[in-house]
């Protein structure tokens, strides 16, 4: 496995038939939770489809080619350390690739509309200052504020010769904060840690979908019988979720848990806003505390309330319509081993 720097923020991975890049996050210094991402481009200027870099098309297409890698929060709670966080991505052998970065803001956001693509931030000598590190490949570093000393967000990329871990072949896609273990048979061991920085007594919990774009099967015939936005989605995300797996955790407390997840299918995390499930599942509505998913457009305020912060690794905000957007409020960890 190789990785070269082949243009002036342009990187060419190869290897085998697919080859794996591998991201860690080594140091961030920014009161904004950025989000980074990657895309391929087609030669060594980063040009798509013909469209070159600063063209009014280049955002559009890059974003159509684009996959997250993750966010660095700001505000860290007591007993997360995110410097040994990283991310494995796969790509074709000799794919050429570029990042950006997202300013206080999502990949998942910018698609669905709900933040401008003056978010985005590609990589340029003014954003971004490159280190070549040799056969320990390179350190990406970052700035998005007004700020010259490039340490808003730091990376190290490397070509690696490992594999994906368990469950994580979705993330990095639109809304793919989700464990997708549809080609395991069997039942695979789930080792939770969860941390919190949040005044409100949060509910993580997991559920089942029956396709990538978050349908439920209410009838267990196995298609998709009401989706994210969809009257009843709430309630049927409750009533679908793991059973034994409840992860809560006292303010600036660590807590970890073991659970069982059956493979052949898609888990999706949610979050319950200062309350339990059982709140949903009764028949009065106007106890209902708020429920937040990775579908933005399940969520009653179109915000993004998940973001990816590592393989496995998701991080919560629990305010409406953005709140502070620290993504901080729980953040679990999983560890996933075949049974």
């Amino acid at each position: 496995m190789q990785l070269s720097l082949v243009g002036d923020d342009v990187f060419q991975i190869t290897g085998n038939n697919q080859s794996q890049l591998k991201v860690t996050l080594s140091g961030r210094n920014s009161s904004q939770v950025n989000e980074l991402g990657v895309f391929t481009v087609d030669d060594a200027a980063g040009t798509i489809d013909g469209v070159a870099p600063g063209s009014a098309e280049y955002t559009v297409k890059a974003l159509a080619r684009a996959r997250v890698i993750f966010s660095a929060i700001s505000n860290n709670p007591n007993g997360y350390n995110p410097v040994s966080l990283s991310r494995l991505l796969e790509f074709s052998s000799s794919s050429n690739l570029r990042f950006y970065l997202v300013s206080n803001a999502s990949t998942d956001a910018v698609n669905a509309g709900t933040i401008s693509t003056s978010n985005i931030i590609f990589s340029s000598n003014t954003s971004q200052q490159i280190t070549n590190l040799g056969a320990e490949g390179f350190t990406l570093a970052w700035q998005n504020t007004s700020s010259s000393n490039f340490q808003d967000l730091v990376v190290n990329i490397q070509a690696v010769d490992e594999s994906l871990p368990l469950g994580t072949s979705l993330q990095g896609q639109f809304q793919g904060e989700v464990i997708d273990l549809r080609d395991i048979t069997g039942n695979v061991r789930a080792d939770f840690t969860v941390n919190r920085e949040a005044a409100f007594d949060n509910f993580v919990g997991f559920y089942r979908v029956a396709n990538t774009n978050g349908g439920i099967d209410t009838n267990s015939d196995g298609i998709a019988d009401i989706l994210p936005g969809q009257a009843g989605y709430i309630q049927a995300a409750i009533q679908n979720r793991v059973v034994g797996i409840d992860l809560t955790v006292n303010n600036q407390g660590t807590a970890t848990y073991t659970g069982t997840l059956p493979g052949g299918a898609i888990f999706v995390p949610f979050i319950i806003i200062d309350g339990r499930p059982d709140a949903l599942l009764d028949s009065s509505i106007s106890n209902d505390p708020a429920v937040y998913f990775p579908y933005l457009g399940a969520n009653t305020d179109g915000f993004d309330h998940i973001r990816l912060l590592g393989d496995n690794t998701f991080g919560f905000e629990d305010l409406p319509n953005g709140g502070d957007q620290d993504f901080n409020d729980v953040i679990v960890r999983v560890n996933l081993s075949i049974a």
